[in-house]
């Protein structure tokens, strides 16, 4: 009995410890600036303009010399300068941070998120992919960075696209600039 009164005060001690460790803090939120590149509903014709991101880490593994797990929610919201359309694109997803030094590493996430379109055409999808990054640390606290990033998302709308003949007609690439700081 004494061993399991040892064992979830270890616990107990692990799980406050962890809320102190600056690398698994979620108390952060990332803001990013896109030249994208949208598939447009009807007929997934290409609609390129401007979007911002924003993403907030959900929960951060334990942070190890060159790795993390990370889940977070991200979202893109955009404007086709061909169509006139918006796009909102949010995708909760999972991944990982390679921290290849003190300064430089690269973040991936994957998840299954939704797409719509908002203008003369009105049509929500269901989208697969994620966004990944170059990421530069250049303070000291490392809830503080830029990044070099894209976006890259597929699916297809929920509507009816008979002169597609692409199984897929939703979706969004992009290349951005970020920046993530804490909030407090």
């Amino acid at each position: 009995m004494r061993s399991i009164g040892v064992g979830l005060a270890a616990l107990l001690v692990l799980a406050a410890s962890a809320g102190a460790d600056p690398g698994r803090d979620t108390n952060r939120l990332e803001l990013s600036g896109h030249i994208a590149l949208f598939a447009s509903y009807p007929g997934s014709i290409e609609d390129g303009g401007p979007a911002i991101g924003l993403a907030r880490p959900l929960w951060l593994g334990i942070r190890h010399r060159f790795f993390q797990w990370a889940v977070d929610a991200s979202a893109l919201a955009g404007w086709g300068s061909d169509s006139k359309d918006a796009y909102l694109v949010v995708v909760p997803a999972a991944g990982f941070d390679l921290f290849l030094g003190s300064v430089f590493g690269f973040e991936l996430r994957i998840g299954v998120g939704g797409i719509a379109q908002l203008g003369e055409a009105n049509v929500v999808g269901i989208v697969g992919g994620g966004r990944g990054a170059y990421v530069f640390r250049f303070w000291d606290d490392d809830r503080r960075r830029v990044a070099l990033g894209f976006w890259m998302c597929n699916g297809g709308y929920l509507a009816a696209d008979p002169d597609n003949d692409l199984g897929a007609n939703a979706g969004v690439i992009t290349l951005g600039l970020s920046y993530e700081r804490p909030l407090d």
